[in-house]
């Protein structure tokens, strides 16, 4: 902390410096190296949040970006209850985002869950859609499902159930972004969390179903455990026209990523399905998804499928090229795959693209 509170009173030196043009002290070019004009009141979080505030309006993108990162470097050094305080009174959207960041900076830094209290407090009870929306993107990259949990009474669930679509969004977004970037795919809880928060999706007075299908389509599940692999299974089994192609897709996309351990279960679900569900890209997500689960195993199960549909010949073509590669890689087979694709121009869409 000492360490803290001496790197804040250096970093405000250059914060007033870098911000002085936009309080008018060196709006000519040749006081624009002229040092910035002190006093005790500089250095206060009302200061750095004054000179944000006017960063975002009117700042370059270099002085945004500063100030921002300050921000949450700086904040293990703030008064938490500082930055609550700030937070409560705060009604500009963009700052209310840059406050919570700086309350899930001090959370992730000094391992402090009870510092998502008031960011969560005001995801869901705020009054302006665009205020919730603010404090969930706030939480972005940090383990905010990890605190969540430790804090209770709000999850992404239940976020997830907002009747604001800019809500919904953000809330995708998050889960997206923890499980690529902070935990590279790897991590159980958020990826399981992802999927039940899809799940929720589907249905209710809130349904959306394309964030549904983005979050499905786009999160890792190579770390999932069986109970939610038989989630997504189960959605396999209701009608067929409960839920749209891109829905179903990205289901399909989901399971073709789960664990080694489930992969002969799925592969048999998946077959089952592909003579099922008429739809193109629901069929096409299938393909691609038996290849990723078998492999170099997959030639004889693509060319078990070819009679089924006809108007497939060609997608079944290219992933058997793609497989005479011998790429053991599923990243670098499925660029391979795109590649010919590309390279013979036949018009074959993509898992996931709409059918004609």
């Amino acid at each position: 902390m000492v360490t803290a509170m001496r790197t804040l009173g250096l970093t405000c030196l250059l914060v007033a410096a870098q911000a002085a043009p936009l309080r008018g002290e060196a709006t000519d070019p040749a006081m624009s190296m002229a040092p910035a004009k002190l006093d005790k009141q500089t250095c206060t979080l009302s200061a750095q949040l004054a000179s944000l505030r006017q960063a975002l309006l009117r700042g370059s993108p270099a002085l945004k970006r500063f100030l921002r990162k300050q921000l949450r470097e700086l904040a293990p050094a703030i008064p938490e209850s500082e930055l609550r305080t700030a937070l409560s009174r705060e009604q500009d959207p963009a700052m209310i985002e840059e406050l919570t960041g700086a309350l899930a900076a001090r959370m992730a830094r000094l391992n402090e869950p009870s510092a998502l209290r008031a960011p969560l407090e005001r995801a869901t009870s705020d009054a302006n859609p665009a205020a919730r929306a603010a404090a969930i993107r706030g939480l972005r990259g940090t383990a905010s499902v990890e605190a969540m949990t430790k804090l209770g009474g709000v999850d992404y669930q239940r976020l997830m159930r907002d009747p604001a679509p800019a809500v919904r969004e953000a809330v995708v977004s998050n889960l997206l972004a923890e499980s690529s970037q902070v935990y590279f795919g790897h991590d159980r809880a958020v990826s399981e969390t992802a999927i039940a928060v899809a799940l929720a999706a589907r249905s209710g007075p809130a349904a959306d179903p394309a964030q549904a299908a983005r979050l499905l389509s786009e999160v890792s599940t190579e770390s999932v455990g069986h109970q939610a692999v038989e989630e997504l299974l189960s959605l396999l089994d209701g009608p067929i026209d409960a839920s749209p192609p891109v829905l179903r897709a990205a289901v399909v996309t989901a399971l073709g990523g789960v664990p080694s351990t489930e992969s002969a279960l799925v592969q048999k679900r998946l077959l089952e399905h592909y003579r099922r569900d008429s739809a193109k890209e629901v069929r096409r997500a299938i393909l691609e998804s038996l290849v990723r689960l078998a492999m170099t195993g997959a030639p004889p199960i693509l060319e078990s499928l070819r009679s089924v549909d006809s108007g497939l010949h060609a997608e079944i073509d290219v992933w058997q090229e793609a497989l005479r590669s011998g790429l053991q890689e599923w990243s670098l087979l499925q660029r391979e795959k795109q590649r010919l694709q590309s390279a013979a121009g036949d018009g074959s869409r993509s898992p996931g693209s709409t059918s004609p």
